[in-house]
């Protein structure tokens, strides 16, 4: 999941609008995951960030049934 820091956001809107599964919203001027079910990790709100507010860490999944 995407993981904003709420003190480098400037609530510029970007990543909100960039965002193809909505699961974005701008709250009290600060962008926040509200539906993270619908994040498909594309990263486009990482990459469009201009203040580097949003990480997006890679999640490193094991199965044993491979």
């Amino acid at each position: 999941m995407p993981q904003i820091d709420k003190e480098l956001c400037t609530g510029c809107n970007d990543c909100i609008v960039t965002c193809p599964t909505d699961a974005l919203e701008l709250v009290s001027g600060t962008a926040v995951l509200t539906n993270p079910a619908a994040c498909n990790y594309c990263a486009e709100c990482e990459t469009i960030c201009p203040v580097e507010a949003i990480a997006l860490p890679y999640q490193i999944v094991l199965g044993s049934d491979l």
